[in-house]
Parts: structure tokens; sequence; C-alpha cells
């Protein structure tokens, strides 16, 4: 898509395929805070402010390029919105959410994020990131980064339960101990139904929370995450119903191939929007 950067600012003056609201609230993305003027926006150990008015945004940071990658601008949404548009099941939620975008996020962030997702809601989840990052991140500019593999691993499954994380204090322990033990992180390579098994080796890590981490930490878009939203929407775009989660996975990861990821945020969108 078309941008510029000046004086360390992002100008996009064409929204389009970029909607602050329908980006950062599609599920796939946990830190984030909403301002009067827009949003305040952490990954890893950068920051930016977004400003959003109407058919115009300003993204200010230190880290320009960084957020450049993160927001995925440098592809054409305009052209996977049309290759989707084909299945006719897609044009009502792609109309609705029309400004979605994939982040490119940190494997490690979503891991740990995407455990402590499970069985949970958003605003809760956002409540245990936020605190943990408080507790055991660096201080940067406007809050505080994502704690580093070495300073959450001294830390017992008591720190996180306090945090809030319950049941799933056990499951980011072990996580973290089989990660800093050397279990491989560079899988963006392997074929799609290995990676996803090399992540469920992980404790806390089922189908749908590797899927997550497999479009959200390394860009797998042939990934199609399957949750209640999506359960529910599935026979009112002509799926069978009662069917489980790891079929409509499947089928529609099938279904659309690469672009299975970018579907699935588009119907997650306008499912959780038209309940």
């Amino acid at each position: 898509m078309k941008y510029n950067i000046s004086c360390g600012k992002i100008l996009i003056d064409d929204t389009s395929e970029f909607l602050p609201k329908h980006i950062l609230e599609c599920g796939q993305v946990f830190r984030y805070l909403n301002s009067d003027s827009g949003y305040k926006i952490f990954s890893k150990k950068s920051f930016c402010s977004l400003i959003y008015i109407p058919g115009y945004v300003t993204i200010d940071s230190k880290d320009a390029d960084y957020f450049v990658n993160y927001f995925d601008l440098e592809r054409d949404y305009g052209d996977i919105k049309r290759r989707l548009s084909g299945y006719s099941l897609m044009n009502e939620a792609i109309g609705y959410g029309s400004g979605v975008r994939i982040l490119n996020q940190d494997p490690f962030e979503m891991i740990l994020s995407f455990i402590i997702s499970a069985n949970n809601n958003i605003p809760r989840i956002k409540g245990i990131i936020e605190r943990m990052c408080r507790a055991k991140g660096e201080k940067i500019s406007e809050g505080y980064a994502f704690p580093t593999l070495d300073a959450l691993a001294t830390e017992n499954a008591g720190f996180f339960k306090d945090l809030g994380a319950g049941y799933r204090a056990e499951y980011l322990v072990k996580t973290i101990g089989a990660i800093r033990e050397g279990f491989n992180l560079d899988i963006g390579n392997m074929p799609l139904k290995d990676a996803r098994k090399h992540l469920m080796t992980l404790t806390g890590v089922g189908r749908k929370v590797a899927d997550c981490i497999l479009l959200f930490g390394y860009h797998r878009t042939e990934a199609f995450p399957v949750d209640t939203w999506i359960e529910k929407i599935y026979p009112k775009i002509g799926g069978e119903a009662g069917k489980s989660a790891v079929y409509i996975a499947d089928k529609l990861s099938e279904q659309f191939g690469e672009l299975a990821g970018y579907a699935q945020q588009y119907l997650y969108y306008y499912a959780r929007e038209n309940p």
C-alpha cells in the first residue's frame, strides 16, 4: 500500500486497506492501549503512537522501519481481497472488515501470548500480558518491552499465577524452560504440518494455539485458526453444522490455500462484530 515516512512518522492517506480497529481488534494482538486520538502499540522493545482520523493515519515512532514491517505495509491487501472475493462466502465479511491486515509479530511473544489466551477473553489476556511486561520487561517510551527469555526463565509458576494466568502458569514455566533448553524456533520454512506438530510438543500448545502462533508469529498464511467465533459462523458460510474445530480448520485451510489466514481474519472480525 502507499505510505510515506517523514521525520520518523509513517503517513497513510488511504485507509481502504488500513483501519486500526479492524487490525487491532481481530484477535491477533494484545499489546495495545486505546488513547484519545487512536492507539498506543507495543511490540518487543518498540513502541508507536497511532493517530487515526477518517481517511488518514499517522504512526509516530523512533522505529518507523520496524512498524512498516509490523503493519505489513509492503503487501497489497487490495489484491488479497480481490482474490478472496472469488469465494462468494467471503464478500460480506471482506466488506465489513476491509481494513484488516495481518501483523508481523515476534514468535516468542506469540507463543506465550497465545498460551495465555487459551479459554480466556481478550481484556483478561491483555491484563495478564501487561502485568508480565511491567514486572519483567525493560522500561521503554510510554510503557514496557515484552520480557526476554532470560528475564522470564528464573520465574516459577507462582509468579505467573500472581499475574492472573491460573492453570496456564505451569504451561508457561514448562514452555519457557523448553525454549531456554534449545527448542527450535526457526520453523518459518518448515512444511506447515511439520511446523504445527513441532509447536504442539510445547506444553499448553494445542491445535488452535499452534495455528495462531504460525499465522501471527510466522506469517504462515496457510494456517486457519478456529475458535468459537469461527465455529459459529461456519454453517452460515455453507459448512456443515456440528463439525469439530480441527475439521473446520483443515477444510478451510485446504479451501483457501495460501489465503487461508487472511480469510480467517475477515471471517473472525465479521463473526465477532455480528454475533
